[in-house]
C-alpha cells in the first residue's frame, strides 16, 4: 500500500468548487483561506505551478478533502514540474 502523501505548510493547493452555473478553482495553502479564484482548471494549475516555483514549494490539486495529486515540486534540489498527459 502506498504512503499517504499530502501538502505541507506553504505548499500551493488548487481546490475545485462546483457552483451554479459554473465550476471555479480556488488557489491557496493547506492552512490558510484560499487566496485566488480562477475560472478554468488550466489557469489554476498554471498559476499554482508558477507560484510554487517562485516560492520553492510543491503544487497540488485536491480531489476531495483528503486526496491530493502532486502537480510539481520545486523544493531546492528536487525541481520536477508536472508532465503533460
Amino acid at each position: 500500500m502506498a504512503a499517504h502523501v499530502a501538502p505541507e505548510e506553504g505548499d500551493v493547493v488548487v481546490r475545485q468548487k462546483r457552483g451554479n452555473p459554473s465550476t471555479l478553482y480556488l488557489l491557496g495553502t493547506p492552512s490558510a483561506p484560499d487566496q485566488f479564484t480562477l475560472r478554468t482548471r488550466d489557469e489554476a494549475v498554471s498559476q499554482a505551478l508558477a507560484f510554487a516555483k517562485r516560492q520553492q514549494v510543491r503544487a497540488w490539486f485536491a480531489n476531495g478533502d483528503d486526496e491530493f495529486v502532486l502537480l510539481g515540486t520545486f523544493r531546492e534540489g528536487h525541481a520536477a514540474p508536472a508532465r503533460s498527459s
